[in-house]
């Protein structure tokens, strides 16, 4: 009963009237037509829809099958993802010198969203395979370029980081597995990963793991990390699969969703591999692929709040319960349809515009990715500023939202959301894992409040703020844009009193920054989204009379601005009160 219809039109307007994409990538690089990257996300769309939702279900209610050290994914998934890889799909923002496309950074994000909405178990293959691509074809010998990129652009073979250990969450500084060095290039690696996503399966015919282990030499923390390409199979002389290295599956993980993707325990015995940048540099070459992939989750809150979102409309124009306060609407039936209720209302529009905001946000990130790929000199630096400042907040509060956008779309639905057969409830258990993947949001917040901001004296973030302010300055004497500028600018100065805050008393206790970092994180994404919003207001305004489509984001952003960005206020007092209260309580209390 679950459909979808990928937002063709919504990204037609972030592409080539709010961000002009095509416009602002000219002398990247590469030329891109506005026509060529429509038909792109359009043909995309059709697929997902047509191949890669209809086993989304499907991947749910059967899940994965682990016996004898092998993982059997289900069998939809694997006609899927093998029709593809033959389209070519997964290859389009590769590189053309390895099979690839070309295509820009600000389309992959629009893909993501449109896959993980048919399909989230699915797309986390995809997203492996182009972490992976991404890491080896930057910092990998030539010979591991020419060996492993066009597989893994293609999804022909697929990828992993291997990362945690039983002992180790998130401190990766005492990880144990070891790499021996064997004289000819190669290492032996040795030691046991577990949370590894797709670590094993039967989608590809090659695994490609980029595990994290030390040298002999190698100092203690995470100074002392390296990063080492290690594959399923042993590539033979003519680049094909050769023998089975010495890579196994311990067991894979029983998950609250997400069942089409194995989360898997695994052993590296003596496992041949190849160190892939220099020695010890394992930690600043693994966060590379580890902010993609941070990007790539944020997207997850956008792709699963707007499957949601779309089903629990469709739901409540049908649903017949009550009548119109203000009284019948449809004296023809028995019952008004449940769009009448402001509640429903209520939950379905913050749904809609946090989907709408972050969507944006989104595309915007994609065309800064590009400009630090492409551009020099200062355009790149401030690329590179606002991407390191602004993933965090893509990774925390976009999941975050997709999260709570899911539960108010399944309460719209009442007790028919909560049943299985309806599907919005897959949505919520799916989509639960994305605050936890990639650094929980909590350590997200301390990144963001801790390393991102106070980078280089505040420059990342003079970067975002002043650009915002000199926005709201051309526009202050529009009256038009009044409701928009206005709460703006008020966050604007709320932003900056509390990062003063922040950094004062955190310099005196750390506890302070740490209470409130949080909710730090989450007032700016609200401000981040809110100047997002501004933005597309500002477009629309002027064709406001003569497309509803430009209507309705101008009353999409009111809904943001008068029942989303409000909590900032609330926001800023849990700021401001500090940490006393959560760290003075007796823990023998708690």
């Amino acid at each position: 009963m679950v459909g979808y219809k990928a937002p063709l039109r919504d990204y037609q307007f972030l592409f080539h009237e709010v961000f002009d994409g095509c416009g602002e990538t000219a002398g990247l690089g590469y030329d891109v037509e506005p026509d060529f990257v429509d038909s792109i996300v359009s043909g995309w769309a059709e697929f997902v829809q047509g191949v890669w939702a209809p086993t989304n279900r499907i991947g749910d209610e059967e899940g994965c099958r682990f016996e004898d050290g092998r993982v059997t994914v289900p069998e939809a998934f694997r006609d899927a993802w093998r029709q593809t890889v033959e389209a070519g799909w997964l290859a389009l923002p590769c590189d053309p010198k390895y099979g690839g496309e070309g295509l820009p950074l600000f389309v992959r994000n629009a893909l993501d969203e449109i896959a993980i909405s048919g399909n989230m178990a699915l797309s986390t293959f995809g997203a492996l395979c182009s972490g992976v691509y991404d890491l080896i074809h930057e910092h990998g010998t030539e010979s591991l370029r020419n060996l492993y990129l066009e597989r893994l652009g293609t999804g022909e073979w697929c990828g992993t980081m291997a990362l945690t250990e039983p002992h180790c969450g998130t401190d990766l500084g005492i990880l144990r597995s070891r790499a021996e060095p064997l004289g000819d290039g190669r290492y032996a690696v040795n030691g046991t990963k577990m949370f590894i996503t797709a670590g094993e399966h039967d989608l590809a015919e090659n695994i490609v793991h980029m595990v994290l282990a030390r040298l002999p030499d190698a100092p203690e923390g995470t100074r002392g990390i390296s990063l080492f390409l290690v594959p399923k199979f042993l590539p033979d002389e003519s680049g094909g699969i050769g023998e089975l290295n010495a890579v196994s599956c311990g067991s894979i993980e029983k998950k609250m969703g997400l069942h089409g993707s194995p989360t898997c325990v695994m052993n590296f015995d003596g496992a041949l591999g190849h160190l892939v940048g220099p020695p010890h540099a394992g930690m600043r070459l693994m966060f590379e692929m580890m902010n993609r992939e941070r990007l790539a989750t944020g997207m997850m809150g956008v792709g699963l709040g707007e499957i949601a979102y779309q089903n629990a409309l469709a739901y409540a124009r049908d649903r017949r319960q009550g009548r119109d306060l203000k009284g019948v609407r449809d004296p023809e039936e028995a019952a008004d349809n449940i769009l009448v209720h402001p509640d429903v209302r209520r939950m379905l529009l913050r749904c809609k515009a946090n989907n709408e905001g972050s969507r944006a946000l989104g595309v915007w990130v994609g065309l800064l990715l590009d400009q630090m790929r492409h551009a020099e000199g200062a355009a790149q630096q401030r690329a590179a500023d606002l991407v390191a400042l602004l993933t965090p907040v893509v990774k925390a509060h976009l999941t975050d939202l997709g999260c709570e956008g899911a539960s108010e779309c399944l309460q719209v639905m009442g007790g028919s959301g909560y049943i299985r057969e309806f599907g919005v409830e897959q949505f919520m258990r799916d989509g639960r894992i994305a605050p936890i993947w990639e650094g929980t949001n909590g350590i997200q917040a301390l990144d963001l409040v801790g390393r991102k901001i106070p980078a280089h004296m505040g420059r990342s973030l003079r970067e975002f703020l002043w650009p915002l302010i000199g926005f709201i300055a051309e526009n202050r004497d529009d009256p038009d844009m009044a409701e928009f500028t206005k709460p703006l600018h008020q966050g604007v100065r709320g932003l900056q009193q509390l990062t003063m805050l922040m950094m004062t008393r955190g310099m005196g206790d750390p506890y302070f920054p740490a209470a409130g970092a949080t909710e730090f994180t989450r007032y700016f994404g609200h401000l981040v989204l809110g100047s997002m919003w501004a933005r597309m207001v500002k477009v629309s305004l002027p064709k406001r009379d003569e497309d509803p489509f430009y209507a309705a984001k101008i009353a999409t952003a009111r809904v943001f601005f008068d029942r989303v960005y409000p909590e900032t206020l609330s926001l800023a007092a849990k700021v401001q009160a500090g940490h006393r209260s959560l760290m003075e309580f007796p823990e023998e209390m708690l």
